[in-house]
This record gives structure tokens, C-alpha cells and sequence, in this order.
């Protein structure tokens, strides 16, 4: 599943990490803790795990034993329903951090925590839309905005930091994915070709872009 996950979202941007998220992932949570060196937000299901130094950057990607059987066992890619979009997500989640880091060290590019977060954000709700137009269910594809963005909940263990930060890229992340649902309706190709080229913008440009798309429609 993680594998064919992460393919799903590299062929959207067209873009290769260059290494497998399967390769890096832990399901102990003591593990990760550890791992986490105390900066892991308590209770999480999903989290990716980073140490940089002289010799280079070290990664893993965190997920919950139990997340990843019902997701397994219920095979949104056969079949994505409501109940499985909790399980979905956080799991896209851990994939597109991991596909992110990975293809910006590639290029030697730094990354922001906020423009990594807003980037996740932006891979959830486009994968669910796609997987659901690309199942025939079109319900489900109309109310997931609402569903990813407005209904959000946010883990109460969050520093202010923190929390000030995943409000702001889910914020960020609801108005970009309102236009381009628009404009790829309008014109897939031209739609995909925006949705690569943010893909590859820096956090400043992707604030930037999304600030002049809702001035655009003013």
C-alpha cells in the first residue's frame, strides 16, 4: 500500500525521490520517540522523523501499526469511502513529507517546516480528489474540501508553535486547492501543469501564488 501510495503521488508532480518510503518506516512508537528525541508531538499517529549533521541528513517516517492494517485491509484504492479518509490521510501525510524532503535534498534546497506542511496538505486533499473523480464518485469529490479543510481538527498537544503553524498551512492549503479545483475542471492539463509548478516552489513563492490567485478572482 505505502508503495503504491507514494508512486500515486510522484506520478501527480512527476517528480522521484529517488529512494522508497518503505525502506524508512518504523511502526514502534517507542522507537520513534526515541528517535524523535523528545521533539515527537505526543499521541500522533504520523510523524517524520529528521537529524541533520556534517555527514548528512538521517530520516524516518513514523506511522501507527494500526493506521496502516485498516487501511490495508480496507483498499481506498479500490474503493475510498468517508471513514477511510481519516486513515488516508494521515498516512499520504507521512508519504508526502517523506517524498518532499527527499527530492529537495536531492536538489540541495533547503526546506521550511511551514512550506512542508502546506505542501502535505495540498497532496491530501489532491489524491483524494483525483482517487474519488477516478472511482466515478463525484459526491464524495464535491464535499472533501469541507471535509479536509473546514471540519480539520488539530492535536490539542501542540505547542502554540505548532499549532500556530498547521492552522496556517491548512489555511493556506483550503484557499490554493479552491482555485485549482476551479481550474482543473475547467482544463485538466493546464490545472496539473499549475498544480507541478507549485510543487516546485519555495514556501515565500507558494504564499506569494496563492495570495495573487485570490487577488486574481477579486
Amino acid at each position: 500500500m505505502l508503495a503504491v501510495l507514494q508512486r500515486y503521488l510522484t506520478d501527480i508532480y512527476r517528480t522521484d525521490p529517488g529512494l522508497s518510503v518503505t525502506d524508512f518506516l518504523i511502526t514502534d512508537p517507542a522507537l520513534a520517540a526515541v528517535l524523535g528525541s523528545g521533539r515527537m508531538v505526543p499521541d500522533t499517529e504520523e510523524s517524520v522523523l529528521l537529524c541533520q549533521d556534517g555527514h548528512g541528513l538521517a530520516v524516518s517516517v513514523y506511522l501507527d501499526e494500526e493506521v496502516l492494517a485498516r487501511l490495508e485491509s480496507a483498499d481506498p484504492l479500490r474503493e475510498l469511502r468517508p471513514e477511510h479518509l481519516d486513515d488516508l490521510c494521515k498516512v499520504l501525510e507521512g508519504i508526502s513529507h517523506f517524498n518532499y524532503i527527499c527530492w529537495r535534498a536531492q536538489q540541495d534546497k533547503p526546506v521550511k517546516l511551514l512550506e512542508l506542511e502546506m505542501q502535505a496538505e495540498v497532496d491530501k486533499f489532491v489524491a483524494t480528489w483525483l482517487l474519488a473523480l477516478q472511482q466515478g464518485d463525484h459526491e464524495l469529490a464535491r464535499r472533501l474540501h469541507g471535509w479536509l479543510f473546514d471540519r480539520v481538527r488539530f492535536n490539542p498537544r501542540l505547542d502554540r508553535e505548532q499549532a500556530e503553524r498547521y492552522r496556517a498551512a491548512n489555511d493556506y492549503a483550503a484557499r490554493f486547492c479552491h482555485g485549482l479545483v476551479e481550474r482543473l475542471r475547467q482544463d485538466g492539463d493546464k490545472g496539473l501543469a499549475e498544480l507541478r509548478r507549485f510543487y516546485r516552489l519555495s514556501q515565500n513563492e507558494k504564499i506569494s501564488h496563492i495570495r495573487a490567485q485570490a487577488y486574481g478572482r477579486g
